[in-house]
């Protein structure tokens, strides 16, 4: 059976190797016909131009691989029903499980390196990626000077700065909340509705804030129309500085990032959801290939063509509800935990069904 098992493989990764390669070039030749026009008009380089598409090719992996494992595994499994090699081997008391597993080994060990990958390579790979877009193709300045959302700073006097929504051109930072640490405790928090920045002072007006002090006896709330937060060293500049977007960031900053927004009570359901993705994106190449073996195992009359439109459907009602999930644990209808994890007990309940039902 080693011999069986190689073969298997062999056929696999071969398959795998050209419908990835077949996606990349479909990915950078859609997106360079979309983007043409603004490398043309800002004269980027070709170098950048090249550069720009070196680094979009790990994020193009690892987003297509669940199609093309489910490719890989309906192709190869298939060509073996289509010539008889499947009868063959199940006639000699070879079970499909058997002939199957080393499928779903390679379908974990690929799933184990896209979760690695995806938490190394593609986060580093897509910021140069962005930055060579922003900066050197759209030639922006490295300060933006337009809006934005969900800052979380460390201030001076072990105290944690978190804003919801800053917009730049008037300097107004709205649903603001200002929380003092000492150890490991919550000492003193304010709760502003809005500051902005007041050059003459040098610091910021804070408008209707609620400011409590908690000590061992309980908690005292004061109620302040407007106050002055002037033992700061956070400046507009530092507000508009581009920093890394939670989309952005691998499994450990944004699970910092997330701690973070609870901790300073901000809603955290989004980011919750993309980190539970993080864990159960790369698990799709697993239970894509456990669904997809026993559609393949069937003889068929029909060629590679109905093979590979039966494979986009899957993909497509799989990541149907990938999307779906992962909307409605955004706007909480969901845990965040069930919309990241919807598609794959689906798919991996529906997998498990079909290998019971398939004909040993």
């Amino acid at each position: 059976m080693l011999l069986i098992d190689r073969y298997i493989i062999r056929k696999f990764l071969f398959i795998l190797f050209y419908t990835s390669l077949a996606f990349i070039v479909i990915f950078i030749v859609v997106d360079l016909v979309e983007h043409l026009d603004e490398f043309l008009a800002n004269k980027a380089s070709f170098g950048d131009a090249v550069l720009y598409y070196i680094y979009y090719i790990p994020y193009i992996v690892i987003l297509t691989l669940p199609i093309n494992m489910l490719l890989s595994s309906l192709f190869s499994l298939g060509s073996m029903a289509q010539y008889n090699e499947l009868i063959a081997l199940m006639s000699s008391g070879v079970s499909l499980y058997r002939i199957s597993a080393p499928l779903l080994v390679m379908a974990l060990f690929i799933s184990i390196i896209s979760g690695v990958a995806g938490e190394t390579l593609v986060p580093k790979t897509n910021r140069l990626r962005l930055d060579i877009w922003r900066y050197e193709i759209r030639k922006q300045k490295r300060i933006m000077t337009g809006t934005r959302r969900e800052i979380a700073l460390q201030d001076r006097g072990n105290r944690e700065v978190n804003i919801q929504y800053y917009d730049g051109k008037h300097q107004k930072a709205s649903r603001v909340n200002i929380v003092h640490v000492e150890g490991n405790q919550v000492v003193e928090r304010w709760d502003a509705h809005y500051m902005i920045w007041v050059a003459d002072s040098s610091g910021w007006k804070m408008n209707q804030v609620t400011y409590r002090v908690f000590t061992d006896t309980g908690e005292v709330v004061q109620r302040i129309p407007v106050m002055w937060y002037t033992d700061t060293h956070i400046s507009p500049d530092d507000l508009l500085e581009l920093q890394i977007k939670p989309e952005e960031m691998n499994y450990s900053e944004l699970n910092r990032f997330v701690d973070k927004m609870l901790y300073l009570g901000a809603d955290a359901r989004k980011w919750l959801v993309d980190l539970y993705l993080k864990i159960s994106y790369p698990l799709a190449n697993f239970i894509i290939v456990l669904f997809g073996i026993p559609l393949a195992s069937r003889k068929r009359r029909s060629g590679p063509a109905l093979g590979f439109a039966l494979a986009l459907m899957i993909s497509f009602v799989y990541f149907l509800f990938l999307r779906t999930g992962q909307v409605l644990g955004h706007n909480g209808t969901l845990e965040p935990w069930l919309g990241a994890w919807i598609g794959n007990i689906v798919f991996g309940i529906g997998g498990i069904f079909l290998m019971i039902k398939v004909r040993k």
